[in-house]
């Protein structure tokens, strides 16, 4: 199973956000860049980030976008199911098929197991925990700790 390319910008995003927390706002052009990816695209990926309460928008002259909650409290599930949404992986056709098995079929209930596993992966870990990742590796992942500012070169 693929994760949608909005789920990878979001979770970039919310990482560059993080690794780079002690700033207060981060404008879409600056994570853009620094991701290397469409701003338009972007923008609409932070307004569903927005609309799900994991940023704050602020508009004016030092406007911009910050995390909602802490960076322990956001996980990855949360990111993907903005994005992914809660659908099951797969989903049995039995009424068409007159099929009766229900609890007792394989197929769904190991797709449900596998999903459910997933799910508690993606839980367990946090922008923070990514970040402490980072802090350990970060020089083979620069990009998220370098701060892109108005002069610097787009990539």
């Amino acid at each position: 199973m693929k994760y949608s390319q909005s789920s990878e910008w979001a979770i970039d995003s919310l990482f560059y956000m993080a690794v780079n927390g002690d700033r207060q706002d981060f404008s879409v052009e600056e994570v853009a860049q620094a991701q290397h990816v469409s701003g338009s695209y972007l923008a609409k990926v932070f307004q569903q980030l927005v609309k799900a309460g994991l940023l704050r928008s602020h508009r004016g002259a030092k406007g911009g976008y910050q995390l909602s909650r802490s960076a322990a409290e956001i996980t990855l599930l949360d990111v993907a199911m903005v994005f992914e949404g809660a659908s099951p992986m797969y989903e049995c056709n039995a009424t068409n098929k007159n099929c009766s098995l229900g609890p007792k079929c394989l197929i769904v209930s190991t797709f449900r197991e596998a999903e459910k596993s997933m799910h508690e992966v993606l839980e367990r870990v946090s922008l923070e925990d990514l970040v402490g990742n980072w802090k350990l590796n970060s020089r083979q992942a620069e990009w998220a700790g370098t701060a892109v500012t108005a002069e610097s070169p787009t990539g």
